[in-house]
């Protein structure tokens, strides 16, 4: 019989391979401090491959600083963005999430989103006066009143639609039973992961959305529940498989770019979206991390405020003013490119980290002191209407 985890009580999964008792406990600060490593590394990734920069680095010669800035400094970005979606789920996996703790999710995150991107929207309209914003105004006002529905952000929205989804997606793929879960992750494997990596092979898989994340959630899900843990070695020999991939591909689109002249834009190929050497650096780093717990709450902290990170600095106008301000070309021809480029990476995530630690405390005061009760009173409210509309039908059926 397949090993299903199928019960679920009180945070006790019965079966399943990475599963058990699951009772709430404090953050392990290992995977704290890798969430905050992914987000460093989606800010580097941003910085090089936002915008024309990535094209401007690609039509550069080949030489050490720009196999720093493309191997090192714009890699991450999608290893980051794997990362942060596994530690999201992988806790889920475990829980019997209803509906109900995925809407009060979504409003949690709601309330993140609309501080940012009002707040932000403030200070666009400066950047905007002052000409370093060139976006339309209607657009990013609308878009700041509804970040989710608008897709200001795609990561939140994607992930707001993902929640929604989640319940019904782990009880329709745990019912698949292990055999249909094994063709149906590697149905998905060969499509969107060994496919893909032949350019133009996309497989309507184009643009980053919900459906990535349904993508990673049944690999990662097949993994947790029926999979033998990875050893260490097998974990560092995904992230080297994986890091082979990745060198081998850099070096023969620079070798052709260099004979040729032509095809700049395969160079950041590889580095772009969900490709499936990403993935497989990002899952072996989490594997290895998830095994080695430690406790400091000086890192649970700061990784608290690693989502904002995101939100402020991939902000339109914000995005448009430090990249236009720290631009690559700018670091990449000075004296220590290397050391700049670093520095301008660590320095607007510190700030933005910062920023964010602000907004917590913030939060602490105020609206986190009962946190989610304004969800649970606006239900409340709903089911309340809904009974007595339900005991209205019932008198006139008498």
């Amino acid at each position: 019989m397949a090993n299903i985890p199928t019960d679920i009580k009180g945070g006790r999964v019965v079966s399943g391979k990475h599963t058990g008792v699951a009772p709430k406990r404090q953050r392990n600060s290992s995977i704290e401090l890798l969430r905050l490593v992914s987000m460093l590394m989606i800010v580097g990734f941003h910085y090089v491959r936002g915008g024309n920069q990535g094209l401007w680095i690609a039509s550069q010669p080949i030489s050490f600083n720009k196999f720093v800035y493309q191997m090192i400094y714009m890699s991450g970005g999608w290893i980051g963005n794997f990362i942060f979606f596994t530690i999201s789920v992988w806790f889920l996996l475990d829980r019997c999430e209803t509906l109900n703790d995925s809407l009060k999710r979504i409003w949690l995150l709601e309330r993140e989103l609309l501080f940012w991107s009002l707040t932000l929207l403030v200070v666009t309209y400066f950047l905007h006066k002052q000409g370093l914003y060139t976006g339309s105004m209607l657009s990013i006002t609308a878009k700041s009143i509804f970040p989710i529905s608008l897709n200001m952000w795609w990561y939140p929205t994607s992930y707001a639609l993902f929640l929604l989804f989640m319940p019904f997606l782990i009880q329709g793929v745990r019912a698949l039973g292990e055999n249909a879960h094994k063709k149906l992750a590697i149905a998905c494997l060969v499509l969107w992961g060994v496919l893909s990596l032949i350019p133009k092979f996309a497989f309507d898989l184009t643009e980053s959305s919900v459906f990535v994340f349904i993508y990673w959630f049944v690999l990662i899900a097949y993994y947790r529940w029926y999979m033998e843990p990875f050893t260490t070695r097998r974990c560092w020999q995904l992230i080297g498989v994986g890091f082979a991939v990745v060198l081998l591909y850099w070096a023969v689109t620079n070798t052709l770019f260099m004979m040729t002249g032509k095809m700049a834009k395969m160079q950041s190929f590889i580095f772009d979206h969900w490709k499936l050497p990403m993935m497989m650096i990002g899952f072996g780093l989490f594997l290895l991390v998830e095994r080695r717990e430690f406790h400091n709450r000086i890192i649970n902290v700061m990784a608290a405020s690693a989502f904002g990170v995101y939100l402020i600095h991939f902000q339109p106008a914000i995005y448009q003013a430090w990249t236009h301000y720290l631009g690559v070309p700018k670091m990449y021809t000075s004296s220590m490119p290397i050391l700049m480029g670093a520095l301008t990476i660590v320095g607007v995530f510190f700030a933005c980290l910062l920023l964010d630690m602000v907004r917590q405390l913030l939060f602490a005061l105020t609206i986190d002191r009962h946190k989610g009760r304004g969800y649970e009173r606006i239900r409340a409210a709903w089911v309340a209407i809904a009974h007595r509309r339900s005991q209205r039908q019932a008198a006139e059926n008498r």
